[in-house]
């Protein structure tokens, strides 16, 4: 099977280098330092699930989309999500390197993300992928493996059949990294959002781990009436999750999800921290688009997405 991996930030690394080790024809685009990085070093991971390393010759770097020929069984997304028109754009003008029966799976935070794909292609082509694994790049060819809550799924948000993603979840799994798929998936990326617009962006306003977050009675307080606003929308949108109402996702929250996660710094932290813009706008931006649909007020969100942008204003390209 081939696979082709677009984006090599902290996550496409760590599937490159699974897809890579369990024998699949895998193909990268990266540019400038990284793609010189990975052409000279292969990938490499390091962190919570032990060592593992892709030598360059397993590893075909191009630097765009119209330079590839091949066709791929599975591409994976993981570029930030600013980025999804263009290579969306770019795979509908190259939709040749998609094979028959070739999948697009989308590796990213936040809600909504498939939408530009839809635009160019059937919903039988476009899936997403639930990540509550922490994955920090500390070289342009290695990832560090941070935490870990559950295991990767895979899945569809359009009743699309699973099966045909089992050999990419087995190829995450046997790396070392538990993956599976999913036909829940819409219920498992409510509970990501849940968890990432609680904590991530702010995390990243305060410089604090999440375990760092709720040690504070006034950051709790602050995170309670995002998850309780978050509920607030889901609701009113038609959205379901693992949990009834607020009360009982916080309760999972604060004793399960921040503990296994209590030193992970946030991925809108590193982004600000790399000068780069953040993906708040499919983090709690969403929150606040669909609550403005559904005339839910979420004053708590759009303070945080202030306070984002304003960080960004100041600090970030």
């Amino acid at each position: 099977m081939k696979t082709l991996v677009i984006g090599m930030g902290a996550v496409g690394c760590a599937i490159a280098i699974a897809t890579a080790n369990a024998g699949m024809e895998t193909t990268v685009v990266a540019r400038g330092e990284t793609a010189k990085a990975i052409r000279n070093n292969g990938l490499k991971r390091t962190g919570i699930f032990g060592e593992m390393t892709v030598s360059p010759e397993c590893i075909s770097v191009y630097e765009n989309i119209a330079q590839i020929e091949a066709e791929y069984d599975y591409i994976a997304v993981a570029v930030k999500t600013m980025a999804n028109k263009t290579v969306a754009d770019e795979l509908a003008e190259n939709r040749n390197i998609i094979g028959k029966n070739g999948k697009i799976v989308l590796f990213q935070n936040g809600w909504g993300n498939d939408e530009p794909y839809l635009v160019h292609f059937p919903s039988s082509q476009v899936y997403n992928a639930r990540v509550i694994t922490g994955f920090e790049r500390t070289d342009p060819w290695v990832t560090n493996v941070t935490v870990h809550n559950a295991p990767i799924l895979l899945g569809s948000l359009h009743g699309q059949a699973v099966k045909g993603l089992e050999a990419l979840a087995k190829a995450i799994s046997d790396s070392g990294i538990p993956s599976e798929v999913s036909d829940e998936l819409i219920q498992a990326l409510w509970a990501k959002m849940l968890y990432n617009t609680t904590l991530n962006p702010l995390g990243a306003i305060m410089n604090m781990s999440y375990g760092e977050l709720a040690g504070s009675v006034h950051l709790v307080g602050i995170m309670n009436r995002l998850i309780e606003e978050t509920f607030a929308v889901m609701n009113a949108a038609g959205y379901k999750t693992f949990w009834n109402d607020a009360k009982e996702y916080q309760d999972v929250f604060y004793d399960k999800l921040v503990p296994d996660t209590f030193a992970h710094r946030a991925s809108t932290l590193q982004d600000i921290e790399k000068h780069q813009k953040t993906e708040i706008d499919t983090l709690n931006g969403c929150i606040q688009r669909i609550g403005k649909k559904y005339g839910v007020k979420t004053p708590t969100h759009d303070m945080i997405v202030e306070l984002i942008r304003g960080i960004e204003d100041i600090r970030c390209e």
